[in-house]
């Protein structure tokens, strides 16, 4: 596990992260784009780089079957809503291990979509929803099988203040068909 010290360490960001999704209910899909388009006019876009640089790590190690690799993607006490079957997942080592659990019998390819990011004012904090279309190709006693998903990642962001690094400290999966 790589070090990822937390944000109260520091003096430069808040405390009391404002970022606190509700991993038990989405955001309507009509109503995605007001929520994020004011926001986005005066942003840090090199956060906006390093989130999205971030972010397309996440199918390399999932489909790479390196679930190790999540820490580069997550902060250590993660908060993971994948929806059923999966459900609520923290921290970090519960998500890596369902993950790999679940993904045992397959093969995947993710892929990572329409995306909107949304660096909030200090640059401390940040959220991004992300279409995905995940493939899962079965394996053994699955040979032949296939499913499909297709839905977003919504994700609640935070910035390590002494490496500078962007983690997703909480995720909501929405399956949309």
């Amino acid at each position: 596990m790589r070090l990822f010290r937390a944000r109260a360490l520091s003096n430069s960001c808040p405390s009391n992260p404002k970022l606190s999704p509700n991993l038990t209910s989405t955001t309507d899909a009509f109503s995605l784009a007001p929520s994020y388009s004011a926001a986005l006019l005066h942003q840090d876009l090199t956060a906006e780089l390093q989130i999205r640089d971030t972010l397309s790590l996440y199918p390399l190690a999932i489909d790479g079957k390196n679930f190790a690799a999540l820490d580069l993607v997550f902060t250590p006490d993660v908060v993971a809503n994948y929806s059923p079957p999966l459900n609520v997942l923290t921290p970090l080592a519960n998500v890596i291990t369902a993950l790999n659990e679940s993904l045992r019998p397959v093969t995947t390819q993710h892929l990572l979509g329409t995306q909107i990011i949304d660096v909030r004012p200090g640059a401390c904090e940040a959220r991004s929803l992300t279409y995905y279309t995940a493939s899962h190709f079965g394996t053994r006693d699955f040979y032949g099988e296939v499913l499909y998903g297709y839905g977003q990642y919504q994700d609640a962001w935070v910035k390590n203040d002494v490496t500078g690094q962007w983690r997703i400290n909480a995720r909501t999966l929405v399956y949309m068909v």
